[in-house]
């Protein structure tokens, strides 16, 4: 025992900086893998302008929220800057932001309807008279219920859909806590939203791919399906007929499986549907930023229509 008391008087310092250094490494991994996550978000998501045809089409353009944080908040802000996630900062839509968009829309006469009016829609393959758009949020944390429901209904009940990873509810994850199922019932109570899946637990990527991209993956992503639709069931009351894929990618297996259930998909490719639109397809979305709402969304509503 003495022995070892010794040794470690004599070796603490040594035993100091290997922790020190072991800690420098875990946290150099962690923002190494956070970078190259950023990488293949920015080069897969959203990528692409709109062709010249489709700014001058009526149709539905899909748009993709992630956190919507009011800055005046103490919350929100220690939260950000707590993170070093890029995508928690890119993606994070200032709430006097998103209201100037909802404002940008209407007053430009873009009708904001639910997904299961633009699905009716693309059915009935019939030529449109106006420019409509979908909400979507992915991910959902708490600034869902905090800050986004709240303004979405200030500004007429808007209608929206959340994507949400089953697994996480409630989970704290880089600065941030995802809604609790508490909060999500009070949501899909209190305003127009819909439930959609986002995956239970394959969020993720391996080697700067998504895991959905893998085809060994195929079992393992039915089974994680269907107990994702178990778990919205349980607390929800009901199935959800809406799947978005985690970084918008997927394989056509998955996508026939999904398609085969009754399940209309969601991607994260620019795009404008029209009716006739082929929902054994994904429907593309656009992930909203800064670029994407000056360079797609702003362009297209800007555009007088020629169908």
């Amino acid at each position: 025992m003495k022995k070892i008391k010794n040794f470690f008087q004599r070796s603490w310092h040594w035993i100091f900086i290997v922790l020190c250094l072991i800690v420098i490494a875990i946290s150099g991994c962690t923002e190494y893998k956070d970078y190259l996550q950023q990488q293949h978000v920015d080069r897969e998501v959203s990528s692409g302008k709109l062709s010249n045809q489709q700014l001058h089409e009526n149709g539905i353009l899909v748009l993709c929220y992630h956190r919507v944080v009011n800055n005046r908040l103490f919350a929100d802000h220690f939260a950000l800057a707590l993170s070093n996630n890029d995508q928690l900062h890119e993606y994070s839509m200032p709430v006097n932001k998103l209201r100037y968009q909802i404002e940008y829309l209407k007053k430009h006469n873009v009708r904001i309807i639910p997904v299961a009016t633009a699905i009716k829609l693309i059915k009935q393959n019939r030529p449109l008279k106006h420019k409509y758009v979908v909400l979507t949020f992915d991910d959902v944390d708490e600034t869902l219920s905090t800050n986004a429901c709240p303004l979405l209904k200030k500004l007429g009940n808007i209608p929206y859909t959340v994507f949400i990873v089953t697994s996480n509810t409630g989970r704290y994850d880089n600065g941030t806590r995802f809604a609790t199922w508490h909060q999500l019932r009070n949501v899909l109570h209190s305003s127009n939203a819909t439930i959609g899946v986002h995956t239970n637990n394959m969020h993720y990527l391996v080697k700067n791919k998504p895991v959905l991209k893998y085809a060994r993956n195929y079992n393992r992503f039915k089974r994680d399906y269907q107990k994702s639709e178990k778990i919205i069931k349980k607390h929800i009351g009901h199935k959800t007929p809406y799947f978005a894929y985690p970084y918008g990618e997927g394989t056509q297996r998955e996508q026939k499986y999904l398609v085969d259930h009754g399940m209309t998909t969601f991607s994260l490719d620019n795009g404008i549907v029209t009716p006739g639109y082929d929902l054994n397809q994904p429907l593309p979305r656009t992930m909203v930023d800064d670029h994407s709402w000056n360079d797609v969304i702003k362009k297209w509503v800007d555009t007088s229509a020629t169908n």
